[in-house]
């Protein structure tokens, strides 16, 4: 356990992880959709980011189940939904702005409106590819 402050900033470090948490998602979603719309083999393509300035935890555990599109829930599309409205009520307390945050929060909402709730957060390469008119079929 680490001591990160007065009574609620562990619930603010938790919204933080969160935020990047669903931007790390969505960029990878983002990046696979453009590998693939562009005729690179995804999973080659996302070894390379993982070896370099890209790589990140998330590339390096979930990359390989997202190209071959398992979105088995380890943590769930309507879970992190939660967390971003968390992560979201915290910038307006703290009274700081957050776009990136928002728009990832857009993404997660979009996710459940589609029915991917019950997904892992992974999922969101289904938005992804749903918001550039593709399909796993499509790959």
């Amino acid at each position: 356990m680490v001591h990160v402050g007065p009574h609620g900033a562990g619930q603010v470090v938790k919204a933080a992880n969160q935020l990047v948490v669903g931007g790390i998602y969505g960029l990878v979603a983002e990046a696979i959709v453009l590998l693939e719309a562009s005729g690179v083999d995804a999973g080659t393509g996302l070894d390379v980011l993982a070896g370099g300035l890209a790589g990140s935890r998330i590339l390096e555990l979930k990359r390989k189940s997202m190209v071959a599109r398992q979105f088995e829930p380890g943590f769930r599309i309507d879970l992190h939904h939660k967390d971003m409205g968390i992560a979201l009520a915290a910038a307006r307390q703290s009274d700081v702005a957050l776009p990136l945050t928002g728009l990832v929060a857009q993404l997660v909402a979009a996710g459940r409106a589609m029915g991917y709730g019950s997904l892992d957060h992974s999922a969101l390469l289904k938005v992804a590819e749903e918001l550039s008119g593709r399909s796993s079929e499509e790959v």
